[in-house]
């Protein structure tokens, strides 16, 4: 079966009542090359022209809970199923896959973006990426942005914790905000490709910002990578939330309305998606539960995700989000002042 086909069937499966419609066949644009990651305040390139929007019109806002527990596993069940052949770069799966998050982020009403690039394994893929604009008319073009990367490392690997998990908690995320609506701040959710070998999906957004995100109004990253296995070593990390940082001193509030899960605070992460924007001086916190037994293994399947924690860690990350960007903070002082805490020697 044809990716695309294989992409609109998942979709499909994902959502109730679907039908498959008619494909016109249309040769596909030539996808960006990803560049080096770029040095620490360097001006990026301009927005690729490749670039396109997905249209649907917004019809799940309202179609529950954003934090149902069923709903969650649901999702998951398709994006960590054994269907999506572990979501290499350039496969079925992963065409598969970006067809369910642009499903998702247009009937949430995001208008989602796709920025396409070649992945390391010299096949085409692409970040996506919508939008919940905000209402200040001071800080609205400040953009909170929540990111979690959908790739994995292919046939017979699952990657249900990593990174299923982070791409459901995300969608949840965004649900939330769009059953909120508009914040002060503009939230931007961003799923990028080809972490794996290096982040190469997320430098690539970093180096050619799309026009509707410019980097320099980023003031804030919320990082989802592997937040399905809380019960591994009964804690979930959120790094990046050092002294003096205002998503440390909102998270250590918002921490007390989740007795049952265990929030380390504080600590330098390396190897995510928050890297590239850390350069550029963007402050991060990385959601993250450590996996002692199946990371990049095998038996990183969906029965092996703790579902409770996911639920709460995935809740716990959408009201910092929406804190964040509703918050009287001055956040972009405390970016230009402290930048992301880590300084990186290139």
């Amino acid at each position: 079966m044809p990716g695309r086909v294989v992409a609109l069937a998942v979709v499909c499966a994902f959502a109730a009542g679907c039908s498959l419609p008619a494909l016109a066949e249309q040769a596909p644009a030539a996808p960006a090359k990803a560049t080096a990651p770029p040095s620490a305040g360097a001006k990026v390139a301009a927005p690729s022209a490749n670039a396109a929007k997905v249209a649907v019109p917004p019809v799940c806002i309202e179609d529950g809970k954003p934090y149902d527990r069923a709903a969650l596993h649901a999702r998951l069940a398709v994006l960590g199923g054994a269907d999506l052949e572990g979501r290499a770069p350039g496969s079925a799966g992963d065409l598969a896959a970006r067809a369910v998050i642009e499903e998702r982020l247009a009937c949430l009403g995001l208008a989602p973006v796709v920025q396409p690039f070649t992945a390391q394994n010299g096949r085409a893929t692409a970040n996506v990426y919508g939008k919940l604009s905000g209402s200040d008319p001071d800080v609205g073009d400040e953009i909170i942005l929540v990111a979690a990367h959908h790739d994995h490392l292919g046939v017979g690997f699952p990657g249900a914790n990593d990174n299923a998990s982070g791409v459901v908690a995300l969608l949840a995320v965004a649900q939330d905000a769009a059953q909120h609506g508009a914040s002060k701040r503009t939230i931007v959710f961003a799923v990028f490709g080809d972490e794996e070998t290096g982040m190469t999906g997320s430098y690539f957004f970093a180096a050619h910002p799309p026009s509707d995100v410019p980097i320099g109004n980023i003031v804030q990253v919320i990082n989802l990578d592997m937040v399905g296995s809380h019960s591994s070593r009964g804690f979930v990390a959120a790094m990046g939330t050092f002294k003096g940082f205002a998503a440390t001193k909102l998270l250590a509030k918002l921490d007390d309305s989740y007795p049952k899960i265990n929030v380390g605070l504080g600590g330098k992460a390396r190897g995510s998606d928050f890297e590239p924007f850390c350069k550029q001086r963007i402050p991060y916190v990385f959601f993250w539960t450590p996996d002692a037994r199946c990371y990049h293994q095998k038996c990183d399947t969906v029965d092996r995700i703790d579902e409770k924690a996911m639920v709460s860690i995935a809740s716990l990350a959408g009201d910092l989000t929406r804190t964040m960007a509703d918050s009287s903070l001055d956040l972009a002082a405390t970016q230009r002042r402290l930048g992301c805490g880590v300084t990186y020697r290139e």
